[in-house]
């Protein structure tokens, strides 16, 4: 009986003991493991949060040196100059490893430069005469051929393996990824620009095709602005010498001792004995009836002629009149009823007209 009794008591405290020993191990692990997880992903998040930091810190500063770079090409004059200036001075940013400059000619990619810069910022002329050997058609479904047909940029990876690019300049250039933008001026794609990084030192994403299509986009503003100011200059050019061929012109006419004695003459001749030809008494009689037509008008109505005359505008006359709008109308309706004229044209022609008479008359 005693150890029957004994026994249930030692066996519960036996198995309460292993009960508490196992429920607490599995417990304190997983305490442990959730600690480190959290660990884990706090670690992951300040790396993550770390490289985003870089990332905008990169694409702060690269922003800052396009926009360095056009003020620069800004102040370039020659149209020519600009595109010879534009990749050139891409390279130095170091946004980009390498950039080539390419023309366009009808439908024709004819690439001419390609230049590397290193870290200090010192540019180099990396292909010039090989690449100027290729004239490739812009074809579909060439990249090139949808980006001046569409006018935007493109982003190329694995531009190795990428059915659509250019083998031979790929191969020739070795590029990996590669962005493209247009040079557009007015309509006209006038150039390509390309650009990589150093030898595929980092893959190449869409706002690195966004910065390069702002500095085309900005290449092309300037290379409009100098072939209008470069188009200014030839005509004021041409303008100071013809100006200046007139003036010699009117100094050897004016010393002449022939004009001189003509012009006596005429001066003490009366008109009427200088002998008018037909055509002059009949222009002499068209202006003398319009003069008689314009004396129909009342003294408000040729107040207003002179004003429209002038270019005014209904409103603006109504404001100089002080009068309501309704009445410049009607004013104007009885000018053109009685000079028998078509439109406001037509009786601005014949004051115009009888002005010129009137200074005539006056001299």
């Amino acid at each position: 009986m005693a150890t029957s009794k004994s026994w249930p008591a030692s066996g519960c405290r036996s198995e309460g003991a292993s009960a508490i020993s196992t429920g607490l191990s599995p417990l304190a692990s997983a305490t442990l493991d959730f600690t480190e997880l959290a660990d884990r992903f706090a670690d992951m998040s300040a790396a993550t949060s770390a490289s985003a930091q870089r990332d905008s810190d990169r694409v702060e500063g690269a922003l800052s040196a396009v926009l360095e770079a056009l003020a620069r090409i800004r102040q370039e004059t020659v149209p020519a100059t600009v595109l010879e200036l534009a990749p050139r001075e891409l390279c130095a940013t170091r946004v980009f490893g390498r950039v080539m400059l390419s023309g366009i000619r009808g439908s024709t990619w004819l690439p001419k430069a390609m230049y590397a810069g290193d870290p200090d910022g010192r540019v180099t002329l990396e292909i010039d005469g090989v690449v100027e050997e290729l004239e490739i058609p812009l074809a579909s479904p060439l990249v090139e051929a949808e980006v001046v047909r569409r006018r935007l940029p493109a982003l190329v990876q694995d531009a190795q393996h990428e059915p659509r690019t250019c083998v031979a300049l790929v191969q020739r250039t070795g590029t990996q990824d590669y962005v493209v933008a247009p040079v557009v001026v007015g309509t006209s794609v006038v150039a390509l620009l390309h650009a990589d990084s150093v030898s595929g030192a980092r893959p190449l994403r869409d706002v690195d095709r966004d910065l390069l299509r702002m500095f085309a986009d900005g290449v092309g503003l300037i290379y409009e602005r100098a072939g209008l100011a470069e188009r200014a200059d030839e005509q004021r050019r041409q303008v100071i010498e013809v100006c200046a061929a007139a003036t010699a012109s009117s100094a050897a006419i004016d010393t002449s001792p022939q004009l001189q004695q003509v012009v006596s003459v005429v001066r003490v001749t009366p008109p009427r004995q200088l002998g008018l030809s037909n055509r002059d008494r009949t222009q002499e009689s068209r202006e003398t009836r319009e003069s008689s037509r314009l004396s129909r008008l009342t003294a408000r109505e040729r107040e207003v002629l002179a004003l429209l005359a002038s270019g005014a505008t209904n409103a603006q006359l109504a404001d100089r009149l002080t009068v309501a709008e309704s009445t410049v109308k009607s004013h104007v309706k009885h000018i053109l009823h009685k000079l028998a004229a078509g439109n406001r044209a037509a009786a601005i022609a014949c004051y115009l007209r009888e002005t010129r008479v009137d200074e005539r008359r006056a001299r």
